[in-house]
Parts: C-alpha cells; sequence; structure tokens
C-alpha cells in the first residue's frame, strides 16, 4: 500500500468521523427550544434511545404539542396496620433466662471442682 492510498483513508476516515455527530437526532438545540434538559426524552442510556415523550417530539413534528403521557401503573399500597406473624419474644425475658442458665452452669462447675 503506498502513501498516497494511506492518506485518502486517513482523510475519508476523519472526515466520517467529523460528520457521524450532526448526523445524529439528539441535538441541544431540541432541549434549550423546549426549555427541559436530555432526560426528558431519552431513556438512562443515553442517546439515541428516546423515551416516550421523545418518541412523541420526533414523530410529531418536533412539538410537544398535543403530547398526552400515559397512565402510570399505581404502586402497591403500604400497609395501614402492622400485622405480627410468628413468636415475638421479650428481649428481657431471652435476656435473662440465657444470664441465669450460664450462671447456673458456672456454679455447677465451681461446685465439681471443689
Amino acid at each position: 500500500m503506498n502513501k498516497k492510498r494511506l492518506n485518502q483513508i486517513i482523510l475519508l476516515v476523519a472526515i466520517v468521523l467529523l460528520l457521524v455527530p450532526s448526523l445524529s437526532s439528539a441535538r441541544p438545540d431540541y432541549a434549550v427550544k423546549e426549555s427541559k434538559n436530555c432526560p426528558s426524552c431519552h431513556t438512562r442510556d443515553g442517546p439515541p434511545q428516546l423515551n416516550e415523550l421523545g418518541g412523541y417530539y420526533g414523530t410529531h413534528n418536533h412539538s410537544l404539542q398535543g403530547f398526552v403521557p400515559s397512565p402510570k401503573l399505581t404502586p402497591t399500597p403500604v400497609p395501614t396496620e402492622e400485622i405480627e406473624i410468628g413468636v415475638h419474644m421479650n428481649t428481657w425475658d431471652v435476656g435473662l433466662t440465657a444470664l441465669a442458665a450460664i450462671l447456673l452452669m458456672l456454679v455447677l462447675i465451681f461446685i465439681i471442682r471443689l
């Protein structure tokens, strides 16, 4: 491969790389025009993935006029009353029982050693 051919390929790649950003549809002027930031129309994955608002904007001549968001699913309601499940023990009851058992074992060990 001669040097002239290599220079032509490098020039072609540079031109393509310079044109690619201008071919994308995500433009800051849209955000300025609608007074919205980029995540308003794009998903978390970022450009070029569009959410519902971005899809509407792109298919309706770059206008948000007439956009009605789809209804959101209502979250599962939080229980209003507490339901007791299982065995509930008072911490002091368990702790005092364990302390008494340990003291009894220590007394038995002390008596056996005598």
